[in-house]
């Protein structure tokens, strides 16, 4: 039965052949290189991995057996209570003092067929996220992201730099905005999210079940590929403003005048919400040259968000974990160091 929210608008059609080589070997390849914890059926990254490679035979029917799976769920629309167990979570509670964040550790079966589904369809990916959203695997695209914002804090017509930070972001996407959007900007992804995200999913704690309505599952090989092409629409609406913005997943980052930069963020803050997108002023910092202060407070007053010219360095917000040393340097402007 299918959810109510999802509407005919939200169908498209895959053809078969574009997933065909989702197969045994890239099922076996993708076990090899899934790594994390057990969801509920226990079995961790390195039990499925023995069981996909370490039987002949047998282990060669399971990973047919699994493309098989990955192939109709990324091509037929299926019942959402067959795949209940499938999507089911073990819940985790993340103290992030202060707060919680929920966290759903999925199947590691799941995460298999996630990462061979993921190969096969990375292309469209990339081209539907362009270089709007650098978190959709498109290589180096940290490193343009951090280059390109040194850049426009050093162009003198700029007045300073923003960097926003969401809550909980990939926990609060909004699903029913999500699918319609991914359904139109990238087809080939629509029929397996709406397979495994239009029904809420189960989360088990402690003898307990909770149900997850918004946002993705943790260690879902494609959640940050719906996250990257539902978030794509918002993006979108603020570009034609006349600033420079690069995302970065959840991390949005735009420099330029500070009148441009303040509308950017008005129209960030009020529209975001009906994407899922909740911009945390707190957590948010204007780094603005120091002859700018004084309007850059004016400008953002009340807002909450942080203003800093003060000679120190922060640490981009969307660097990974190589990069995880890169600084920006708000006043002599002297860029990355490693």
């Amino acid at each position: 039965m299918e959810s109510p929210w999802v509407s005919p608008m939200c169908r498209t059609s895959t053809h078969p052949v574009l997933l065909d080589c989702i197969d045994g070997a890239a099922i076996r390849s993708s076990a090899v290189r899934t790594n994390g914890s057990a969801g509920l059926s226990g079995l961790d990254a390195i039990g499925w991995k023995r069981l996909c490679t370490s039987f002949a035979n047998p282990s060669s029917d399971l990973c047919n057996s699994l493309a098989l799976v990955a192939r109709r769920l990324s091509t037929i629309y299926v019942d959402p209570a067959g795949l209940t167990p499938l999507v089911a979570c073990r819940l985790i509670a993340l103290d992030k003092c202060p707060g919680v964040t929920p966290i759903g550790v999925g199947k590691t079966s799941r995460r298999i067929i996630s990462k061979a589904i993921l190969t096969a369809i990375m292309p469209d990916i990339q081209e539907s996220a362009g270089s709007f959203q650098l978190r959709a695997g498109q290589q180096t695209g940290s490193e343009a992201a951090v280059h390109a914002m040194h850049q426009i804090f050093d162009d003198p017509n700029s007045q300073g730099v923003l960097l926003v930070d969401a809550t909980n972001a990939f926990t609060t996407l909004n699903r029913r905005a999500a699918l319609p959007n991914i359904n139109s900007l990238c087809p080939s992804l629509a029929i397996v999210f709406t397979n495994t995200y239009r029904s809420d999913v189960q989360l088990h704690i402690n003898g307990e079940t909770f149900y997850s309505c918004e946002g993705m599952t943790q260690g879902d090989s494609l959640a940050m590929a719906m996250y990257a092409i539902g978030i794509l629409p918002l993006i979108q609406q603020l570009n034609p403003l006349p600033d420079t913005q690069a995302w970065f997943a959840d991390d949005a980052t735009a420099g330029g005048q500070i009148q441009h930069l303040h509308e950017w963020w008005t129209r960030l803050y009020t529209s975001g919400p009906s994407f899922g997108y909740h911009a945390n002023p707190a957590k948010t910092w204007f780094i603005v040259k120091e002859e700018h202060l004084p309007s850059a407070k004016a400008a953002f007053a009340n807002t909450g968000v942080n203003i800093t010219t003060q000679s120190a360095t922060w640490v981009l917000p969307w660097a990974p974990n190589h990069l995880s040393k890169a600084m920006f340097d708000v006043r002599s402007v002297n860029g990355l160091t490693q």
